[in-house]
């Protein structure tokens, strides 16, 4: 998840950021829906050890103020427990959270990981890159807020080779990646795959993701798969030529 914001404010994003911003109305049906499999939220940080019985694990990445003044009020209010990975270098600008709301978040027993420190293309970064990138962050979100970092999340691009040694030498538990799946016991926890959450999910497909029905995983999985396919074939550069001039046709035509 990302930024919960309303329709008048979200056309006037970058197209490039629409689809990952949903409304505040959005945001309460999906955690309403999830709510009533009376399944345990648990945070990310937590994936490696022993757990029994249902669970699922919400991630918001960023750090945009909506952390705090939506997604954490309907948390607290249904009881859930939350993830929220943050770039150091954008806390407390405009339109992202502070210090402050990070440290009630702590204390409400939300967890807060590490989205790196600068949010670059992770695949650009070697050895040295992704130890400043995730190490520097770590160092930071935990001097400021008096708690372990345990997790991380992808901020842009795809992972580097060997990166989960370097991460592992850093101290990380966990690592969210962009690739489309469920993470299951036993599975590699430096490389956690998730589902992004976009505008327009529905309630009920929400849910029964987080009830983990396969039927609904393989279409999201199917269309990831052609996505990377296409991404293979063009590039990078390619590929985010190809995506905004997309993503405006296809929401000019949704207008219609």
């Amino acid at each position: 998840m990302h930024d919960v914001v309303p329709e008048a404010r979200r056309v006037t994003m970058p197209v490039g950021h629409r689809p990952y911003a949903i409304a505040p109305e959005e945001l309460r049906a999906l955690l309403m829906a999830a709510a009533e499999l009376q399944r345990r939220t648990v945070p990310a940080g937590q994936l490696p050890q022993e757990l029994g019985g249902g669970f699922w694990c919400l991630t918001v990445d960023d750090g945009a103020e909506s952390d705090y003044t939506e997604v954490f009020p309907v948390l607290c209010e249904l009881g859930m427990r939350a993830t929220f990975f943050v770039v150091p270098t954008l806390i407390g600008t405009p339109g992202y959270v502070s210090w402050g709301q990070l440290r009630e978040l702590v204390a409400a027993g939300m967890e807060v990981g590490s989205h790196s420190l600068t949010h670059p293309f992770m695949h650009t970064l070697d050895a040295a890159g992704l130890r400043r990138e995730f190490g520097e962050s770590k160092r930071i979100i935990e001097d400021r807020l008096g708690c372990a970092v345990r997790s991380g999340s992808l901020p842009r691009g795809w992972e580097p080779p060997r990166y989960a040694e370097v991460l592992a030498e850093l101290g990380y538990r966990v690592f969210c990646t962009s690739r489309v799946g469920w993470w299951r016991p036993g599975t590699a926890s430096l490389a956690v795959p998730r589902i992004a959450v976009r505008r327009g999910l529905r309630p009920e497909v929400f849910a029964a993701l987080a009830a983990g029905e396969a039927r609904v995983l393989l279409g999201m999985q199917a269309t990831d798969r052609l996505k990377s396919l296409a991404k293979r074939c063009v590039g990078l550069r390619g590929w985010q030529g190809l995506r905004e001039p997309l993503l405006a046709l296809r929401e000019r035509f949704s207008w219609r």
